[in-house]
């Protein structure tokens, strides 16, 4: 069975002994750690990998990136790794992925089935539209590994083919000008405080997700339009459909899913705390389109984040639905609980206090 693992420290003599073997550079995949003892393997380069994964401690320059091993059965065959969004030196350069197969099992579709594995992962994790990938000249073969993989060349230079692979259904959101310029366009249809709660979602959404290892933009341009739907009147769950059909009439479909599943963080419509204002067309729009939904980082996080913000700024998760609460009248406790879990679980992925993470004590729209 051919499989890939996150590097993790359960795996630590083989994931050892693999990258002692890998060359220094290997068709322009850098190893930082050839030879290293097992020693320095355990306490220097596995907690480098683990850290790069989250976003923590990236040298200046750097993006999170995500280190996988290719395993066949028990035993390790390459390496991939996932940058999780680009840069500008990533956007003409190396790209998200780059990998290795060792030597003994070249020639054998390990590549090819290595790197469907980890576009799977990537579709999960990376915002843009396409997958890049770069490649040497002089490396036939694993130019036939990306374009076995649905890759197309659109550049090449005299040592490089550059490589895309569409990525389904991602990088269709607004960028962070383009989305503030909505924000301000909607609030004169609609002036209320749910435009600050709006900034102050976007936000928190960023400075979470830097420290997750997700993209800041993406993050602060779903939490900045997850409320949108409130352009077109004072509407409870309304807003919901709203904002969702009109993100899709501008092609946005990343951010019109935020617009829906923002309310729902057990993706039920049973637990929305609010009047049920919508037509029997918009319920069953929201029924369905929640439930062809798989809940992503990006999902969960402006969940958290909705939960948070208030008009002023950051708020106490419990006083903020205890607000919720009081001016509707009743709070789903499934909803309720479900908020401190995302809270927890940020908290664990950042290793600090969410409130820390969003400076609640010195932040203010």
């Amino acid at each position: 069975m051919i499989y890939l693992k996150k590097a993790n420290p359960e795996d630590l003599e083989r994931e050892w002994l693999f990258v002692r073997e890998m060359p220094e550079d290997e068709n322009g995949l850098s190893n930082t750690w050839p030879n290293v003892s097992r020693v320095d393997f355990e306490s220097k380069a596995l907690p480098s990998m683990l850290r790069f994964a989250e976003g923590r401690s990236l040298p200046e320059g750097y993006v999170p990136e995500t280190f996988f091993f290719l395993w066949k059965d028990d035993e390790i065959v390459g390496q991939f790794r996932l940058r999780h969004y680009l840069c500008e030196s990533l956007r003409v350069g190396a790209g998200h992925i780059g990998y290795i197969i060792a030597k003994p099992f070249r020639r054998q579709g390990l590549g090819t089935e290595g790197l469907r594995l980890t576009l799977e992962e990537a579709h999960r994790m990376v915002p843009e539209e396409e997958i890049y990938l770069r490649v040497n000249r002089n490396n036939p073969a694993s130019l036939h590994v990306m374009l076995c993989n649905g890759g197309r060349i659109v550049s090449q230079d005299e040592g490089h083919y550059y490589v895309r692979i569409a990525n389904p259904g991602k990088g269709r959101y607004p960028s962070v000008t383009e989305a503030r310029e909505i924000l301000a366009e909607a609030e004169q249809c609609n002036p209320g405080p749910w435009g600050n709660h709006s900034r102050t979602a976007a936000h928190c959404a960023e400075r979470i997700a830097i420290r997750c290892g997700m993209c800041p933009d993406k993050a602060y341009v779903l939490g900045l339009l997850h409320d949108i739907g409130r352009k077109f009147g004072k509407r409870h769950l309304g807003h919901i459909s709203d904002g969702y059909s009109y993100m899709m009439r501008l092609n946005y479909p990343d951010a019109a899913r935020i617009c829906l599943t923002h309310s729902f963080n057990e993706m039920r419509i049973e637990g929305y705390a609010g009047n049920f204002d919508t037509t029997e067309d918009e319920t069953a729009l929201i029924r369905a389109k929640l439930n062809e939904v798989v809940p992503d980082d990006y999902d969960l996080l402006i969940q958290l984040c909705d939960a948070i913000s208030g008009a002023e700024g950051v708020m106490d998760i419990i006083e903020r639905m205890s607000d919720v609460k009081r001016r509707y009248g009743a709070y789903d406790q499934g909803k309720w609980n479900r908020n401190l879990e995302l809270k927890a679980l940020f908290e664990n992925r950042m290793h600090m206090d969410v409130y820390e993470a969003v400076e609640k004590d010195r932040f203010h729209t």
